[in-house]
C-alpha cells in the first residue's frame, strides 16, 4: 500500500498545488478555465490523435477492453438512471445528469496521469486512457439529447429533428471526437505521420497531465469555497448512493466484465482503475449550461473526488491481491 501511495503522490501533489494556487491567488482569475480549455481543446486531442495514429489497427482495436469498459459504464448509468426515475420521480433530464455523475469517470484529466505514474514507460497506459475517454461520448450524447428535449419542451419551440440537429452539430465540433476520427483514419489507412509532426503533437500532449491536475485542484478549491458560503439542500442518501456506484460498483462491475471477456494483465488493471476514477468535471459544465442539477453536480463531483484519494489506492490494492490469488 505504501508503494501505491508513493506512485500516486506526484499526481495528488499537483492537485494540492492547484488548490494552493487558487487559495493564494497566484494566477489571474479565470486561469483554471484557461487550463481546462487548453487541455480539452488542444493537448488532450493531440494526445488522442498521436496515440491512435502511430498504432497499427491490431494494436488499436482492443475489442474486449472496449466492450468491458463500455458495458461497465452502461451498468452504472442504467442503475442510477432507473433509480432516480422510479423512486425519486425525477425528470429524464435530471435522471440523466445523476446517471452521468455515477458513470462518467475522469479518464483524461485524472486517469491519464495516474496510469502514467502506475505504468511508467508503458505506452498502453496513454492508449487505454485515450480509448476510455472516447468511450464516454455515447453517454454524453444521450444525456445532451435529454437535456435538449427538456429545454425544447419548456420553451415549446424546437422539434425532435431540431434537437438531434443541434446535438449532432455540437458533437461534430467536439475536439475529442474530431481527434479520434482523424487518428483512427490515419491508423486504418496506414498513413505515416511525419516525424516532426509527431514530435509537435507529443510536445503539446505532454502538457496534458500537469495542466489538468493543477486545473482540477483550482476548481476543487473554488468549489469548496463556494460550498462553504452556501447552504446545501442535496439529499445525503442520494449523494452516498451515487458515490458508491461511481467509486465502488462501477470498477467492480468493470473488473467482472473484463475478466469474463478474457482480458488480463495491464489492460485489465487499467480498465478497472479508469472505471474507478471520480466523476469528470464536464458533467458539471453540462448541468450548468442547461441549469439542471447544478448544486447536486457540484457537490457530487467534489465529494467523490475527495473520496477518490482513498478509493483509488484501495482499488489498486484490491487488483494486486486478485492478481496474486
Amino acid at each position: 500500500m505504501i508503494s501505491i501511495f508513493g506512485a500516486l503522490l506526484p499526481v495528488f501533489g499537483l492537485v494540492a498545488l492547484g488548490m494552493v494556487i487558487d487559495r493564494i491567488k497566484m494566477l489571474p482569475q479565470g486561469a483554471a478555465l484557461v487550463l481546462n480549455q487548453w487541455v480539452f481543446k488542444l493537448s488532450l486531442p493531440s494526445l488522442i490523435f498521436v496515440s491512435f495514429a502511430v498504432k497499427t489497427p491490431e494494436e488499436l482495436f482492443r475489442a474486449t477492453y472496449m466492450a468491458g469498459s463500455l458495458l461497465g459504464m452502461a451498468v452504472a448509468f442504467a442503475a442510477v438512471y432507473a433509480a432516480f426515475r422510479t423512486f425519486s420521480r425525477r425528470s429524464h433530464a435530471e435522471s440523466g445528469i445523476w446517471a452521468l455523475l455515477a458513470s462518467f469517470p475522469n479518464t483524461s484529466f485524472l486517469g491519464l496521469p495516474i496510469l502514467v505514474s502506475l505504468f511508467p514507460g508503458n505506452d498502453d497506459a496513454i492508449l487505454a486512457s485515450a480509448i476510455s475517454t472516447v468511450l464516454l461520448l455515447p453517454s454524453l450524447m444521450f444525456v445532451t439529447v435529454l437535456l435538449e428535449y427538456q429545454k425544447a419542451r419548456s420553451a415549446n419551440a424546437a422539434t425532435g429533428h431540431e434537437v438531434f440537429r443541434k446535438v449532432g452539430v455540437s458533437m461534430c465540433k467536439n475536439p475529442i471526437l474530431l481527434s479520434t476520427v482523424a487518428g483512427v483514419a490515419v491508423c486504418a489507412l496506414g498513413i505515416p505521420v511525419p516525424r516532426p509532426l509527431t514530435a509537435l503533437f507529443q510536445m503539446i500532449s505532454a502538457t496534458t497531465s500537469s495542466c489538468s491536475l493543477v486545473a482540477i485542484g483550482m476548481v476543487l478549491s473554488a468549489q469548496i469555497a463556494l460550498r462553504g458560503n452556501s447552504a446545501s439542500r442535496v439529499s445525503k442518501s442520494r449523494l452516498v448512493y451515487v458515490d458508491i456506484v461511481k467509486l465502488i460498483i462501477q470498477p467492480a462491475v468493470t473488473y467482472l466484465l473484463l475478466r469474463l471477456m478474457g482480458e488480463s494483465g495491464p489492460w485489465l488493471a487499467m480498465g478497472v482503475i479508469l472505471a474507478g476514477m471520480p466523476t469528470g468535471t464536464i458533467v458539471y459544465v453540462l448541468s450548468e449550461n442547461y441549469t439542471v442539477c447544478m448544486s447536486e453536480s457540484s457537490l457530487t463531483i467534489l465529494t467523490n473526488t475527495i473520496l477518490s484519494v482513498l478509493a483509488i489506492p484501495l482499488t489498486i490494492a484490491a487488483l494486486e491481491r486478485l492478481s496474486a490469488a
